[in-house]
């Protein structure tokens, strides 16, 4: 395997384990642990660095703190490249691999997203629906987890009101974006069935 591949291997082992602190992080944020406690001390010293800088970048939603999901997806991702340099080498089909592994975790992201746009959908829907049946929307926005979905979804929902119109009273534009979404993650499969051949091709 070479110093190399040592190395790389050591890094990934680190990497596991450091996920695994990340998550150790997210579940004392659940319990109210004792801040004196020497492993909460430490998990929180060893975990801050990397937290902080995704903190800055990705702003709670409906008092969510969301910086341990983007560590742990970079820790995952780091992981998959390490892989697959063990695997190709540092040529061309690392870079390609690489490529494949950055559109792969666009594609779950982007099919979550679409999942959030669905369940927006949903509750348009339910609104619409029991507003017509002379009833007032069931949409209750101080439950964390509505709107959770609700302002993570808002910035692709937003300019596509401008061009869709409503049917019938109901706002459709989730449904618009849902569809938008699914085009993009059609050619985005296209693109990594294309790296895939080419990855296959490389390896030979």
């Amino acid at each position: 395997m070479g110093i190399t591949g040592s190395i790389a291997s050591l890094l990934n082992l680190f990497l596991e384990i450091y996920s695994w602190m990340i998550l150790g992080r997210v579940m004392l944020s659940w319990v109210n642990p004792d801040p004196y406690n020497p492993i909460v001390q430490f998990l929180i010293r060893a975990t801050e660095p990397v937290l902080a800088p995704f903190r800055r970048l990705i702003p709670a939603m409906a008092g969510m703190d969301l910086s341990p999901i983007a560590a742990l997806l970079a820790v995952h991702l780091t992981q998959r490249v390490l892989q697959t340099t063990l695997q190709s080498g540092m040529g061309a089909g690392a870079l390609v691999g690489v490529l494949a592994e950055l559109l792969g975790l666009i594609h779950l992201l982007m099919t979550f997203y679409l999942l959030l746009l669905a369940a927006r959908g949903g509750f348009h829907f339910h609104s619409w629906r029991t507003f017509r049946q002379g009833r007032p929307p069931g949409i209750d926005l101080h439950k964390p987890w509505i709107r959770f979905i609700f302002q993570a979804t808002e910035p692709a929902i937003r300019p596509l009101r401008r061009w869709v119109p409503t049917v019938s009273g109901m706002d459709v534009t989730p449904m618009a974006a849902v569809v938008v979404l699914l085009m993009l993650l059609s050619v985005i499969q296209e693109v990594m069935l294309g790296i895939a051949g080419t990855h296959l091709m490389m390896g030979r």
